[in-house]
């Protein structure tokens, strides 16, 4: 498996699904809460409901992929509802039909989150363990170019330069996204090959205890629980940072969608090159050690990012926030491939992808709350809970200290 075919179309699947995220996480949230007026919870919220059904149904699918299935059959199916529940909400989008749009959204986002409990454990098979930083790494690069592709592709659109359906440009950047992230896809989906598993008839009760035992197994490894829970806690500061910093750039900033995405593009580029350095670095000095590093780092930029007054200032911290992004997230995943359990793979990766994804579920709850509480602090209220993403970063550095490292002496 270890070939650079499979690393190639591993890498384009990255490269696809980044283009569907940046577009919504640019244009939709700014879609619903300026311009149609949704509250900042309610946009919020999604993100916890995408992340309670995850909690129910992603450790289940990974112990049955274990035991039974291949890993590319789940990746198909949350890929092909990925696009239609999206491209449903993009229909409603450009229709004004904001409630709608919301839902969609979050069954979209729902499945999306879920295909990366499937897609993630392949780096196992498709790279040694000496090398998994490295196209970890490879796997965050295409990401941030493919990021930096959705932009470029959907900015003529949301310049109002070009027009399908004489609606909001911000609402007619999602549907362009959907249909382009479907098309890269289908390389990885068609021609990824895996070894085919002996599938074992068993009824659904057997396959429930089958995977009660198995999660028993896995957090009686050393480490595993601990740095979950410490993923939990970082994770859930940035995600929601990103999820709402569109939205923080208009409230703050007053800037235009043009400046938003030059803004962005910079930190798509150096969360390109913050992936792949940090993969090497991560290879040869310990997982556990640069993530620390990255760590504190994070509580130097989340103070500056929030309470910059000076926009110079403001955009040079974003380009320092883009290589700590894609650094983090490059070096947690392929941290979590040394540390998971062989033969557990697609379990460990789906409380991986599970924690990943259920960090936004206190996350955008206590940003929704601080900035809709404080409605009369104005824009101010925004760099308030960008401050308070630095309390989920010490207490995931005080818990990670307790995980062993793996560097070994």
């Amino acid at each position: 498996m270890d070939t650079k075919k499979n690393v190639f179309l591993w890498a384009l699947y990255d490269f696809a699904n980044s283009i569907v995220a940046i577009v919504f996480f640019l244009y939709f949230a700014q879609w619903v809460v300026i311009e149609m007026g949704v509250a900042d919870f309610y946009f919020n919220i999604t993100f916890t409901i995408a992340a309670v059904l995850l909690l129910f149904t992603a450790p289940f699918t990974g112990s049955l992929l274990d035991r039974y299935f291949r890993r590319i059959s789940g990746l198909r199916y949350t890929t092909i509802f990925t696009v239609l529940f999206l491209g449903i909400c993009s229909i409603f989008a450009v229709y004004n039909q904001a409630i709608w749009a919301l839902v969609f959204f979050t069954l979209g986002w729902y499945s999306y989150l879920l295909s990366f409990t499937f897609y993630t454990p392949l780096i196992n098979d498709i790279s040694k363990p000496g090398k998994r930083g490295f196209v970890s790494g490879l796997g965050i690069t295409a990401n941030y170019l493919g990021q930096i592709a959705g932009l470029l592709l959907v900015l003529p659109i949301s310049s109002g330069a070009i027009s399908f359906f004489g609606s909001s440009p911000r609402a007619e950047t999602l549907l362009p996204a959907v249909l382009v992230f479907f098309i890269f896809s289908l390389p990885m989906l068609i021609f990824f090959k895996e070894p085919k598993k002996q599938v074992v008839e068993s009824s659904l009760a057997t396959k429930l205890k089958e995977s009660i035992v198995d999660t028993k197994i896995l957090f009686s490894i050393a480490g595993v629980a601990i740095f979950l829970l410490s993923y939990f806690l970082f994770n859930d500061a940035v995600t929601t940072a990103m999820n709402n910093f569109s939205i923080f750039m208009e409230q703050v900033w007053g800037v235009s969608d043009a400046i938003k995405t030059y803004i962005l593009l910079g930190i798509l580029i150096t969360s390109a090159i913050g992936g792949i350095v940090s993969g090497y670095i991560a290879d040869k000095i310990g997982h556990k050690k640069t993530l620390m590093f990255l760590l504190f780092g994070w509580i130097i930029l989340f103070p500056v990012i929030g309470f910059a007054t000076n926009f110079t200032l403001f955009v040079v911290a974003t380009s320092f926030m883009g290589f700590w992004f894609g650094a983090g997230w490059t070096v947690s995943r392929s941290f979590m491939s040394c540390i998971a359990p062989k033969g557990r793979h697609n379990l460990a990766f789906a409380f991986f992808g599970l924690v990943e994804r259920a960090s936004a579920l206190v996350g955008p709850l206590a940003w929704g709350l601080i900035v809709s509480g404080l409605v009369p602090l104005g824009a101010f209220r925004y760099r308030i809970a960008a401050l308070a993403m630095v309390v989920f970063i010490v207490l995931g550095i005080l818990t990670l200290i307790f995980v062993k490292s793996d560097k070994k002496k």
